[in-house]
């Protein structure tokens, strides 16, 4: 049996109707100095550990933490440098 569904394609639009694509977004400069220069000061030995707040540009975020910031002995820590990340969010306007 055939399947006729179509996969992958979009139905043609009407006469004088365009199809709007956003902008894309302009690299963060500022985002790929700080990552850049954390990979250095991890490759190191400077950065252990990592709590990170990921922005997409689609307005997901992912929350990860590795290397040091997840042992047990650093959570108050850990902890305290998220509540301070809290307040400077808070602070910006």
């Amino acid at each position: 049996m055939k399947d006729d569904t179509l996969t992958g394609r979009q139905a043609p639009l009407p006469m004088g109707v365009a199809q709007l694509k956003p902008l894309p977004r302009p690299v963060s400069g500022e985002t790929v100095q700080m990552l850049e220069q954390l990979l250095r000061e991890a490759k190191a030995g400077r950065v252990t550990g990592l709590a990170l707040v990921v922005l997409h540009a689609d307005g997901r975020f992912d929350l990860s933490m590795r290397g040091d910031a997840i042992l047990e002995s650093n959570q108050m820590g850990v902890a305290g440098m998220l509540a301070a990340l809290q307040k400077m969010a808070l602070e910006l306007h």
